[in-house]
């Protein structure tokens, strides 16, 4: 019976940590364009336009410090999760369809590893919903 019991825990041990290195990733990844753009420019190895990068950035670092708060939360509720989990698929997706056009050897082709780990990660460790009880009264078919 106390395994039971742990198993939930665990789960929201697990998730707090996937929640908490999803936001440190992004807040660093999100500052680097902001603090040097000229090497962020040089790994992306793509036209990238300044002020769409410094844009993307500044969300990235306040997206990364909201997930780094919700792991910090005692259990993290499910929505924090399902943002990091949208957030990582919709960023995955999007280097999904451009990167085989680029055809260039890039540093968000890890980025796209991170991003597929996280969502499969946050996937796994998502709150399950807890078993209802059975009303008094209610009739069984």
């Amino acid at each position: 019976m106390g395994s039971r019991a742990a198993e939930p825990e665990a789960r929201a041990r697990r998730r707090r940590s996937v929640l908490a290195a999803q936001g440190a990733y992004y807040v660093l990844m999100g500052a680097w364009p902001l603090a040097h753009f000229a090497s962020f420019a040089r790994a992306v190895a793509l036209p990238v336009n300044p002020f769409q990068a410094h844009v993307f950035g500044a969300v990235l670092v306040v997206l990364g410090a909201c997930l780094l708060e919700a792991a910090r939360r005692e259990p993290p509720t499910a929505f924090p999760t399902l943002l990091g989990v949208s957030v990582a698929a919709a960023i995955a997706f999007v280097e999904l369809v451009w990167l085989p056009q680029s055809r260039v050897q890039s540093v968000l082709w890890l980025d796209l590893i991170v991003q597929l780990a996280a969502a499969v990660a946050l996937l796994l460790f998502y709150p399950r919903a807890p078993a209802q009880p059975e009303r008094l009264g209610a009739r069984r078919r």
